[in-house]
């Protein structure tokens, strides 16, 4: 009886073994791409998602010292600073009005005229008195036309990140979004 049973286990593992065979001698072998996007998904469906909201109504080419752009959304509020000091800093507002900083260029230098501008090169530089003093390092070789700078704020979600907003620093030109430059994750979701 336990040979039979065994012999009759056995059977299906030799006819794979077969077939994998015959697979192997044709050439092919399992495309590897399709098998890794699979594993990223759960019956076709994205693990972790990211739905756009809303993104700033203005796109400037140049924000001087003392000047931002910001976006608003269920009492919060995000905004993007060229503080007089040189910094270019994001910060965001809660709903209890806390601000917090939660990125920065760390370029403060004290006195001068600052300024972020979004170049036909396709560079974002902040100048201090004609001086670089940082760079998104995007630069093309070829002209940039109407270069601008926006936020975008987007919800995500999934069951391996935490739930909140995202919100996006991106460079835009040529009529369309041509570099990220900063991407910031607030964990924090009613």
């Amino acid at each position: 009886m336990k040979t039979k049973l065994l012999t009759l286990l056995s059977l299906p593992m030799l006819l794979a073994s077969c077939a994998q065979d015959e697979i192997l001698d044709q050439g092919s072998l399992p495309n590897q791409t399709e098998a890794q996007s699979k594993s990223n998904t759960a019956k076709g469906i994205p693990i972790n998602q990211e739905f756009f909201i809303t993104e700033t109504t203005n796109h400037p080419q140049k924000i001087y010292g003392g000047s931002s752009i910001e976006i608003s959304h269920e009492q919060r509020k995000y905004r993007l600073i060229m503080q007089d000091d040189s910094n270019l800093v994001l910060y965001y507002k809660d709903q209890n009005g806390i601000e917090r900083p939660l990125w920065a260029t760390n370029t403060d230098r004290q006195g001068g005229f600052p300024h972020l501008i979004a170049q036909e090169d396709g560079n974002l530089v902040i100048y201090n008195n004609g001086n670089p003093l940082w760079s998104s390092n995007t630069a093309v070789s070829y002209p940039v036309s109407n270069p601008h700078i926006k936020m975008q704020l987007f919800r995500k979600r999934g069951p391996f990140i935490p739930d909140g907003y995202r919100i996006k620093i991106i460079l835009g030109g040529n009529n369309e979004e041509r570099a990220l430059i900063k991407s910031v994750d607030v964990n924090e979701y009613p």
